[in-house]
């Protein structure tokens, strides 16, 4: 919790459970991450909880939920599930599994019972809301966006940016993309690649992604074999340099795969909000980031589908974009998305 005092009449005890570095590309490293952070925090909660508390758990590690699924029957506490991830029809849009595997159908026979299990659901979109009410044959889900500590950010100029200058861009003419942040499999970075070897404003824009995950490979792959020479892998920053990496452009590129639609809600998308850029989102047009930049005109929106249609976008955004006229990201967040704003609404479905 961002902002402990302000809410410390709910009396809420947070119980810590570490866990440890792993692979994250490497499957079976990554299985047994989960077994054994998951063996840690069924532990931590039976010693914890008692039958006349409320709990309050998201959806990751994957096994968590299973975890208190069962714990439920045992101990007959009150759930609250904040649901950031569905699963297990991510595992589909990420190509782990396939949607006519009987692992699948499995998966997803046990997941809907648990989904269906806890006394209140928050979802991160409305898009997700909608996705969890028919999964879980429930009408109840309530929507409270994701939320940041909006004084963790500070706003820059990318003139005087230490990235920008590693790199030795043109900052003061060209204009600058950033992907910041994790770089896996949803983000649908391989036609992001195409559609920016498409495009024709390639000598007046510069593409900088910062981050780690388990499609670095294929990204600096993507980049190595491309003919264009405007595409740049950063690599990642620490966490106390956040605020650099987020300002090391002028637009905040956004996206979701194909087939994400109330599955994800992109956090990354508050944070370069909160750095003050306009967001470009590639991403489903009825997504909760992309109603979000529409309804509050702080950026632009294209759909995931073809390669040809983002880089026409991305061509004439680039061409507009010093004359374009939108609203300040950083006083949306502030007006509609803060921290205050959103644990408000949580701490209101726990008192209820």
């Amino acid at each position: 919790m961002t902002k402990k005092t302000e809410y410390s009449e709910a009396h809420l005890d947070i119980i810590y459970v570490k866990q440890s570095d792993y692979d994250k590309t490497r499957l079976i490293k990554r299985v047994w991450h989960e077994l054994s952070l998951n063996s840690k925090f069924f532990i931590k909660s039976l010693q914890n909880i008692n039958s006349n508390d409320v709990v309050i758990t998201g959806t990751n590690p994957t096994f968590l939920l299973f975890i208190a699924y069962l714990l439920k029957k045992y101990i007959k506490f009150e759930w609250i599930l904040l649901v950031h991830d569905v699963f297990p029809e991510n595992l589909v849009a990420s190509k782990t599994l396939k949607q006519k595997s009987v692992t699948y159908k499995i998966a997803k026979f046990a997941f809907d019972k648990i989904y269906a299990s806890p006394d209140k659901i928050i979802t991160i979109g409305k898009d997700m809301q909608q996705l969890i009410n028919k999964k879980a044959n429930r009408d109840d889900a309530k929507v409270v966006p994701n939320w940041i500590d909006i004084d963790d950010i500070e706003v820059h100029t990318k003139k005087d940016n230490p990235i920008l200058k590693e790199l030795n861009l043109d900052s003061s003419t060209k204009v600058i993309f950033n992907f910041f942040g994790n770089i896996g499999r949803v983000q649908g970075i391989e036609k992001l690649i195409q559609a920016i070897n498409l495009m024709n404003e390639s000598k007046n824009s510069e593409f900088i992604f910062i981050g780690d995950g388990a499609y670095v490979d294929k990204l600096k792959s993507l980049i190595k074999n491309s003919d264009k020479d405007n595409i740049h892998y950063y690599g990642s920053v620490q966490q106390n340099k956040k605020s650099i990496g987020l300002n090391a452009c002028d637009i905040s590129i956004i996206t979701l795969a194909e087939g994400m639609l109330g599955l994800g809600v992109p956090s990354k998308a508050y944070y370069s909000m909160a750095a003050n850029k306009p967001l470009f989102c590639i991403m489903d047009k009825d997504s909760e980031i992309s109603t979000m930049v529409i309804d509050n005109n702080i950026g632009w929106t294209v759909d995931p589908s073809k390669p040809q249609n983002i880089a026409h976008a991305l061509d004439q955004v680039v061409k507009e974009f010093h004359n374009s006229d939108y609203t300040s990201p950083r006083q949306i967040l502030l007006k509609k998305y803060s921290d205050k704003i959103s644990l408000d609404k949580v701490i209101k479905i726990i008192r209820s």
